[in-house]
């Protein structure tokens, strides 16, 4: 997993902290942050990582425009969106039509989820 490069996308100071260190307890060492979308898509476009993880609320820009653009840029890479409880079946779905791979409900306190989105989506890259 070590020559897995990863880009967070993200805003939120102890989330991002928190995700960083998780995947640092799973063997990522290659992990890039970005703190809004723009710098996320100057990220993505120039590291070409393997994985992404978007936040769908970014303070700068529309996380689905985020989505629709680093998939564009850099189209190999697997993207997770972590999603807030209130989000529709609708705007998951748009998600996914813009190329994430994976939607998840963002659980700061269950990381389960996001490590078997993670296993899945390397194992199959």
């Amino acid at each position: 997993m070590l020559k897995h490069k990863i880009l967070i996308i993200d805003a939120h100071p102890v989330y991002v902290n928190k995700t960083e260190g998780f995947l640092r307890g799973l063997t990522f060492h290659n992990i890039t942050i970005a703190r809004n979308g723009k710098e996320g898509q100057e990220k993505a476009k120039s590291i070409r990582p393997d994985l992404i993880i978007l936040s769908a609320m970014l303070p700068d820009m529309d996380s689905f425009d985020v989505c629709e653009a680093v998939k564009k840029n850099s189209p190999e890479s697997r993207i997770i969106v972590q999603v807030g409880l209130f989000y529709a079946a609708e705007e998951i779905e748009r998600f996914m039509s813009l190329g994430a791979d994976r939607v998840l409900d963002r659980k700061e306190k269950d990381l389960q989820p996001l490590q078997n989105a993670i296993e899945d989506l390397m194992v199959s890259s």
